[in-house]
């Protein structure tokens, strides 16, 4: 089935969101975009998976706790799977951070994100990612 062109815009603009959230420091939402019960793996990244809103908005209280400014810039945008109500989304994403201790690190990867259309709009049901190269710092 093709996405159509209306549900491409919302898909797209549910990953932006994400990462506007994330850039805002705004657990809550971060946790707006996923499903109550979400499965938010990080374990392509060393990270351990996580379910639920009570497990990423900890996540992310402890990464914001250390981090002063961060932008997420996303590109390649493709849905790789529709059936109508479900979706799968792939974007490019270029990460910086800068630590309050000092430093940073800047990431290159994708996020893929698997979705589920709810009544107030698509929700993430499950989140990945991976690194296309090595860490920079």
């Amino acid at each position: 089935m093709i996405c159509p062109p209306e549900d491409r815009i919302a898909l797209e603009g549910l990953l932006v969101g994400y990462a506007h959230a994330v850039d805002s420091f705004d657990a809550d939402g971060i946790c707006a975009v996923f499903t109550p019960d979400a499965v938010f793996d990080l374990s392509g990244v060393g990270y351990p998976a996580l379910k639920g809103h009570d497990a990423i908005r900890a996540f992310f209280a402890e990464a914001f706790a250390a981090i002063s400014a961060q932008g997420h810039y996303l590109s390649n945008f493709a849905v790789t799977a529709y059936t109508g109500d479900t979706a799968s989304v792939r974007a490019y994403i270029t990460g910086m951070a800068r630590y309050k201790a000092g430093g940073g690190v800047t990431i290159h990867g994708r996020y893929y994100f698997d979705v589920a259309r709810a009544p107030e709009g698509w929700k993430a049901t499950r989140y990945t990612t991976d690194f296309l190269l090595p860490l920079e710092s």
